[in-house]
């Protein structure tokens, strides 16, 4: 699953990161790329932010910080139920724009290791077309020493119809029809994105749009189900 989470505050105004990770729990989510962690709060502690929404020890987060204050830090995340093995994170950052970060682990679901690629890119478009080239340079270099089952998702704030933005990552990879994602309660942009490699064999994919959770952030998050070989 991807999913921006904004801080963890909902629409209603409401900042729980427990009920977002009781619904990913609920959900059955094995791995999901998180936006917009924040655990900066002066009136919160890092630990108490992380346990909430790893629901106790139930997921692992792997952080992928991209600001850090003395109460704690902002940026993507990772959350999995699976051994990790390997995490890297690489500065996709424009000159003169927000800290912005392309964070990479590979996990291991029984016998197959997969490798997930999170992102969140900049919000203008000279920026965003900077970063979709270096993440797709960057996944290409690790592919074609590692060659493996993969999966990037994020929040890639490209909202253009006949966007041409990504055009060298369709063309290596597959990008999963998601549908739009964001504002949440009246979806009408396809903010956040998921693709994969033909080596990961995909059941479905969708948005998850359901009422009840809608209002826990302004982007409704986006999965992808697979099958492992191992």
């Amino acid at each position: 699953m991807s999913y921006n989470i904004h801080s963890g505050v909902g629409r209603d105004g409401i900042q729980d990161y427990q009920r977002i990770g009781q619904f990913l729990a609920s959900r059955n989510a094995d791995f999901v790329l998180l936006q917009e962690m924040d655990t900066r709060s002066e009136n919160r502690s890092i630990h108490d932010d992380i346990a909430a929404i790893c629901v106790d020890g139930l997921y692992e987060m792997i952080e992928a910080p991209t600001k850090t204050t003395k109460s704690g830090w902002y940026g993507n995340a990772i959350l999995t139920r699976h051994p990790v093995l390997h995490r890297e994170q690489f500065d996709i950052s424009a000159p003169g724009r927000e800290p912005r970060t392309l964070q990479h682990v590979v996990v291991a679901v029984k016998d197959q290791q997969i490798s997930l690629f999170n992102a969140h890119m900049g919000l203008k478009k000279a920026e965003r077309k900077f970063q979709a080239k270096r993440i797709h340079a960057i996944m290409q270099d690790f592919l074609s020493r590692y060659p493996m089952p993969v999966c990037l998702g994020g929040d890639m704030n490209e909202w253009w119809l006949n966007t041409q933005l990504f055009k060298r990552l369709d063309k290596d990879f597959t990008q999963l029809k998601t549908g739009k994602t964001f504002p949440s309660q009246w979806p009408l942009l396809k903010l956040d994105r998921l693709w994969v490699n033909e080596a990961l064999d995909v059941v479905l994919s969708h948005r998850i749009k359901e009422q009840a959770y809608r209002h826990y952030s302004d982007h409704i998050p986006v999965m992808v189900e697979f099958k492992t070989s191992g």
